[in-house]
């Protein structure tokens, strides 16, 4: 854009539901060009001994953006080598034969990249080994196939998880004893020695740890084999290793969050410790009473997936206390085994009328108690999971996820902590349906109902209560920070390459409010309907983003983000980001113009975060902050310095003049909206 000009966010996003890179990079490869260009022209007058002053300082220029864009865009090698380029231009660089020999190749190597794009594998250096954070969860990796290895150990960085690879039974063994939370073991076909013989001493040491199970063939046999030691789940060679590890978390959450609890009421304390210690050698979570007259506070307390009652009680004996049980309709289909002495027709047919659903013999046979246990929580899980989940999504149905955040609700009343409410609404979704039938709609539906599940934690709950609409609860989180995770899952979400019935691919985007209890309502149904308003809202500026409750499109002198920067191709980045979290946004591309519009005792724009790039034409950023500074508008304004510069002495001169932070090019668009983020929560 022109000097002096502006453009106000708030209207539809650059690219749509498309991938945010992708879709700016198309939108301003004819800027890269140019500027790709000026560089080529600079190139080429060196080779010829004839650079004319002028034009080796605009290449000096371009090359300086392009290090800071090109980085963000995710092409690292981009960015090394216009910093290699922008050195070379200055007024007192090497002028030799083998520089400028030199300069020629990173120009060469340069325009490969950008032809290349930001997809491309090539535009990166050569990937560096990933260290692993100590303090995420332990995954431990029993495989001797060093593709697997390194592609796992990448992503388990990414993820925040901590991967050790055995290389045999031996090693893994000894690794097991660390404590993983899971263990991913290859199988025979794919180069272990013995995998059964290892999961076998994996159940028999380590019987809570769920193991999962990689293979290049897929022979019934060993199916069979290993599900009987164990394995949760089968996963075929060659695997994504984002697949493997999302099917990790999958186990891992279901085995952390969803272990069976066992409330068992016995007045013979020995019986009781041997029934916890067989159902804890399972992974069950055994609660043991031996007072009946504590059972129903216990009950409350733990909310158990299984009681067994033994018969004989004093005082209150195990068929009254099923009655009580059954005569509550919270928990008149929680399943009750009992245990009893005596197995006459008379006890049995008491147990039964009672509403038992099974009985064991004292004294108790191991594998006959935890095979019974076992299949009678497995029965009432899937008849659990008939009622209570979306058939589509795998998300829990409106009834189920409001009950559950009522819950939340309570909590949150008790103990003073804050509950959010997310409304999700996919834009387009009947155009989808329209155009490529209901098929493409709900795989949408189920993709993004996965990527919610697994974006939210076992504190929150995700379910589906419309066509399109999902309603998500937080414990414990602010609206504030329900926009930010949702802006995130949002970004993820735009990325994912959908395919019709005809093999066209294709994107989405999802519209997103949030609501905070109590300051936008006391119950669930205010709640929901403060979030469902914001949804509107955010439809309504061109949806793509995430708002909280009460937003609106407001006065066009009042901007959340100004953004000061010339390079269109990185402004539009940051622009896009901003507008999927519903901040407004003006950009300016002069300093002195920034300047002007900013201060005053009656400014043109009141802004409450300025982003400013260091190098402007007109005036620098420095000169744009000294300014800033000396008119009182960093009374009411923070900004935020981007800089491609290492100078410690300039940055600390900048933070002494008032920048609130600084970010170093090329950065990442995430943590910079993070640290957004906090600077206007600190700001108020």
């Amino acid at each position: 854009m022109t000097s002096g000009s502006f453009e106000l966010g708030g209207g539809e996003s650059p690219a749509g539901g498309t991938d945010a890179l992708a879709g700016i990079w198309e939108s301003f490869k004819t800027t890269l060009e140019h500027q790709m260009s000026v560089i080529e022209d600079a190139a080429a007058e060196a080779l010829s001994a004839a650079l004319d002053p002028a034009l080796r300082d605009d290449a000096k220029r371009e090359a300086h953006k392009l290090a800071g864009s090109l980085g963000t865009f995710g092409i690292p090698r981009g960015t090394e080598l216009s910093r290699r380029i922008e050195a070379w231009m200055q007024p007192d660089g090497p002028r030799d034969a083998a520089a400028i020999l030199e300069l020629s190749d990173a120009v060469v190597e340069l325009r490969a990249c950008l032809d290349a794009g930001p997809a491309s594998k090539a535009t990166s250096a050569a990937p560096q080994r990933t260290a692993i954070r100590s303090d995420g969860p332990f995954i431990l990796l029993v495989d001797d196939d060093p593709v697997l290895a390194d592609g796992l150990r990448l992503e388990a960085g990414r993820r925040d998880l901590r991967l050790e690879i055995a290389r045999d039974t031996h090693q893994g063994l000894q690794l097991a004893r660390r404590g993983p939370e899971a263990v991913l073991v290859g199988a025979a076909d794919a180069g272990m020695e013995n995998p059964f013989a290892l999961m076998k001493e994996l159940r028999a040491q380590f019987p809570s740890v769920p193991v999962i199970v990689l293979t290049g063939a897929d022979v019934f046999t060993d199916r069979v084999e290993a599900v009987r030691l164990g394995a949760k789940r089968f996963l075929r060679k060659p695997a994504n290793p984002a697949t493997v590890l999302e099917a990790v978390d999958e186990v891992v959450k279901s085995t952390r969050f969803n272990a069976d609890t066992v409330l068992a009421v016995d007045d013979d304390p020995s019986a009781l410790a041997a029934l916890a210690a067989l159902l804890e050698s399972q992974g069950k979570r055994v609660v043991a009473v031996r007072d009946a007259l504590e059972f129903w506070d216990t009950l409350e307390r733990t909310l158990p997936d299984l009681v067994m009652l033994d018969v004989g009680m004093p005082e209150v004996n195990g068929v009254e206390l099923c009655q009580v049980l059954r005569a509550d309709p919270r928990w008149s289909h929680l399943p009750v085994m009992f245990l009893t002495a005596d197995t006459d027709p008379r006890t049995v047919g008491l147990i039964f009328d009672a509403g038992g659903d099974d009985y064991l013999s004292k004294p108790l046979v191991g594998p006959e108690l935890l095979a019974r246990v076992s299949n009678r929580l497995e029965r009432t899980k899937l008849l659990r999971r008939m009622v209570e989940t979306d058939p589509i999504t795998g998300t829990a149905n409106q009834r189920t996820s409001a009950a559950q955040i009522e819950g939340f609700l309570a909590s949150g009343k008790r103990f003073g902590e804050p509950v959010s409410i997310a409304d999700v609404d996919v834009d387009g979704l009947r155009s989808l349906n329209d155009r490529a039938g209901y098929t493409a709609g709900d795989e949408v539906l189920r993709w993004l109902g996965e990527l919610l599940t697994r974006s939210f934690d076992a504190h929150d709950v995700v379910g589906r209560w419309a066509g399109q609409e999902f309603v998500i609860g937080m414990s414990g989180m602010s609206r504030a920070d329900g926009v930010e995770r949702l802006a995130a899952v949002l970004e993820e979400f735009r990325q994912h390459r959908f395919v019709d019935g005809n093999g066209e691919e294709f994107s989405m985007s999802f519209s997103g409010g949030v609501a905070q209890h109590p300051q936008d309502g006391e119950d669930l149904q205010v709640l929901q309907k403060a979030a469902r308003s914001a949804v509107r809202a955010a439809k309504g500026a061109g949806g793509d983003r995430v708002v909280p409750a009460g937003w609106s499109v407001q006065d066009e002198a009042v901007v959340d983000v100004v953004v000061v920067e010339d390079d269109e191709a990185l402004a539009g980045i940051l622009q896009y980001g901003l507008a999927t979290r519903a901040y407004r946004t003006l950009r300016f591309d002069d300093g002195e113009d920034a300047v002007q519009a900013l201060q005053g005792p009656n400014p043109q724009i009141f802004a409450r975060i300025v982003l400013l790039d260091w190098g402007l034409p007109s005036l620098d950023g420095l000169g744009v902050l000294r300014r800033l500074a000396d008119t009182g508008v960093l009374s009411r304004t923070r900004v935020i310095m981007l800089t491609a510069r290492d100078s410690e002495t300039e940055v600390l001169q900048a933070l002494d003049m008032g920048a609130y932070d600084h970010v170093s090019k090329p950065f990442s668009v995430p943590v910079l909206m993070k640290r957004i983020h906090r600077a206007m929560e600190r700001r108020g």
